[in-house]
């Protein structure tokens, strides 16, 4: 599934270059009969987008992280001025995850997966290649953002340490607009959660109750280090309405 997901961030990305690539200037309108340009304005400064995806989900080296899962969310976009985009998105996703009880041995010590609904929400500016304008029906763009992912109920730190609370992350995307009028069109998407995983002296070094070292460990300390960022590449795609207020 990540594999897809790469693939599918590559291919979004290579169409939203050589769609900006292929808009030249806007100065090159100049000479275009209205009705044959292929440049429209964009007459609205807000849009509201709801969207369905899949989130990538990447459980770390310790097998613990969270796990794919559909995705839905919802956002507002507001136009700052020039190409630039102001948004807030807030998703909900359906994961789990397994949890490792590091008094036990490798074979017993996993449990789960444990179903847990994840908050994905950021806030982030997005430039739009094509500035207020749409090409050919298209508007791509680019963004960063920033933001919280959290579970809507956490049971607490595993036995051994490990608390799959919230993480703060990292939003690179890529997407584009395609409009079917002036106020309504698709969306397509392709973003990266990115965060950060901290691992337990415990995993590294196990015991059982009776304080007694476990072989092999749930991380080699000779390869693995107590903090790990992982990518979480997300694709959706959804609906957008514009408006003015």
């Amino acid at each position: 599934m990540t594999t897809v997901l790469a693939r599918g961030a590559r291919a979004l990305l290579a169409a939203v270059l050589l769609a900006a690539a292929g808009a030249p200037p806007l100065a090159a309108q100049v000479g275009h009969e209205p009705g044959a340009s292929p440049f429209h304005d964009l007459t609205t400064r807000q849009t509201l987008s709801f969207s369905v995806g899949r989130f990538g989900g990447n459980q770390a080296a310790a097998g613990v992280g969270w796990r794919r899962a559909a995705l839905f969310a919802g956002r507002l976009d507001t136009h700052l001025g020039g190409p630039f985009d102001l948004y807030l998105s807030i998703g909900f996703a359906g994961s789990s995850r397994y949890r490792i009880d590091t008094s036990l041995d490798s074979a017993t010590r996993k449990t789960g997966p444990l179903k847990q609904t994840l908050v994905l929400a950021d806030l982030g500016l997005v430039m739009n290649l094509t500035g207020a304008k749409t090409w050919h029906g298209l508007a791509p763009y680019l963004g960063v953002g920033a933001g919280e992912i959290w579970p809507t109920k956490n049971p607490g730190p595993d036995v051994g340490g490990y608390n799959g609370g919230s993480n703060f992350s990292l939003v690179p995307l890529v997407g584009t607009r395609v409009f079917f009028g002036r106020t309504l069109a698709a969306r397509i998407e392709v973003r990266d959660y990115v965060f950060r995983y901290e691992w337990p002296l415990l995993y590294f070094r196990p015991v059982d109750k009776n304080n007694t070292r476990i072989y092999p460990p749930v991380l080699d300390p000779n390869v693995a280090k107590d903090k790990q960022w992982v990518h979480n590449l997300t694709l959706s795609v959804g609906f957008v309405y514009g408006f003015n207020f």
